[in-house]
């Protein structure tokens, strides 16, 4: 007997789109059938007139992250209980290396953040921060203990250590590790944000133009120069910007191991809202761009050239975001994990510019290939974690921030109208969230061993 059945939706598996059952026995799914043909079950949803779609995978979180002295106001109890509302059944987070500080200290400190709290499954990356001899030694014993990707920040005194920088990609490389690499350039954004200030323009509506696209497109070029010299692949995050898309595209042309992801916000903002009473709501590394921008990003998820839609969320107050007195004192980031799948969908999937096979690789199947959490994880199929969501393509839902699961008390969405939202979210089995109420116990999310890298993830 199976513990629940899942019927009459249309499910998203690896063979397509089509009328399908699914059956759960413990924390897998058992048998995919199709419609009637499954055996009886303890319990059974019916999902008739709705999609059925594997856990969304976010590999860019900062939950109960330390910035400036403060803590983001999400941590691993409402940052996850706000992704499995939002459908998203497993997360990595950065963890950060102290200066002076070991990698394994840095995944020790996160794995104790995570613990009791998490309501989801979750792994970690690595932020490297200070590539010592020591820490660089410690990337082949993280990677043999399932820390499988490392952080590099091209912008927080990255050009004092970059030979540092370059033997850590090596040793990367080799171990079988990814890199995740912020791409703006410290000097270019240094030399603009020096301009502004002296000019007097020191508010938020200067933003952008303090981080203007050419430091984005210019730190890809540099990050693909020094991979390629060490061998390492690599993975973009929260790419903004035309160039910079466009030279990793180039670069993939040319076989390299390179993969790209974006972000939220530069598919539905752009930079007007810097213009705005309280613009500050709107500040993330990179900024927000042009609509010229948003269509070469919105270009690059229907062809294949972005691999991955992330949040990168890092939630704060509103007081918080507006304390700053010029722009290069305002938080960055914002939350957004609820909203990942549902948004994705209306904007994407409803509006023709993504099929919804393609939104699924966006958030769930490629995220786990790459990050080593395949087939477990990302996808419906016979032995995988059941980790699904129940889907209504039709609901029609108003973005408010009252109405979401973050601690934060605005949303950047907020007003928009989105048509699908999830109804029910699963993890390992288990009902979680049901019609955007969730009831799961804190601190039954696992931690994941991740398997390496490998460089032809689209294949396994």
């Amino acid at each position: 007997m199976l513990d629940l059945a899942i019927t009459g939706a249309t499910v998203v598996t690896r063979a397509g789109v089509a009328p399908a059952d699914v059956g759960i026995r413990g924390s897998r799914i058992a048998r995919i059938a199709r419609p009637g043909a499954l055996e009886t079950a303890s319990q059974t949803i019916d999902a008739r007139g709705q999609l059925l779609l594997p856990g969304a995978v976010d590999p860019h979180t900062h939950l109960d992250a330390e910035m400036f002295n403060l803590h983001t106001i999400d941590d691993f109890e409402s940052g996850t209980i706000a992704a499995a509302a939002g459908g998203v059944t497993t997360i990595v987070d950065y963890a950060f290396q102290e200066r002076g500080g070991t990698l394994a200290a840095a995944v020790e400190k996160w794995r104790a953040k995570a613990a009791g709290r998490a309501i989801i499954d979750h792994s970690f990356h690595i932020a490297l921060l200070d590539p010592t001899p020591e820490a660089i030694a410690e990337i082949p014993r993280m990677v043999e203990q399932g820390i499988t990707s490392f952080k590099i920040f091209m912008m927080m005194n990255f050009e004092a250590r970059a030979r540092d920088f370059l033997r850590a990609f090596r040793v990367a490389g080799e171990s079988g590790a990814l890199l995740t690499i912020h791409a703006e350039d410290e000097n270019l954004i240094g030399y603009c944000t020096e301009m502004l200030l002296r000019a007097g323009k020191e508010s938020v509506a200067h933003f952008a133009a303090s981080r203007p696209p050419l430091s984005e497109s210019a730190a890809v070029k540099r990050a693909l120069a020094m991979t390629q010299m060490t061998g390492a692949p690599a993975y973009f995050v929260h790419l903004s910007s035309r160039d910079a898309i466009a030279a990793i595209r180039r670069a993939r042309d040319k076989g390299r191991a390179v993969l790209a992801e974006t972000r939220p916000i530069y598919l539905y903002l752009t930079e007007e809202r810097f213009l705005e009473p309280h613009g500050e709501r709107y500040v993330g590394y990179p900024p927000l761009r042009t609509a010229e921008h948003r269509g070469a990003i919105w270009e690059a998820l229907a062809d294949g050239t972005v691999d991955v839609v992330a949040t990168d969320h890092c939630s704060w107050t509103l007081e918080n975001k507006l304390s700053a007195n010029r722009f290069t004192r305002v938080m960055p980031g914002m939350s957004n994990l609820e909203t990942l799948v549902p948004m994705l969908y209306s904007e994407g999937v409803a509006k023709g510019r993504i099929s919804l096979e393609r939104m699924v690789d966006l958030v769930a199947t490629n995220p786990a290939r790459i990050f080593g959490m395949y087939p477990k994880k990302g996808v419906i199929a016979e032995g995988s974690d059941a980790d699904l969501v129940v889907f209504d393509s039709e609901r029609k839902v108003i973005v408010q921030s009252t109405e979401m699961h973050s601690r934060a008390d605005y949303d950047p969405f907020e007003g928009f109208e989105v048509t699908g939202w999830p109804s029910i979210t699963i993890s390992r089995g288990e009902v979680i969230v049901t019609d955007r109420r969730e009831d799961a116990r804190r601190g039954r999310g696992e931690m994941l061993r991740r398997a390496p890298f490998r460089a032809d993830w689209r294949s396994t």
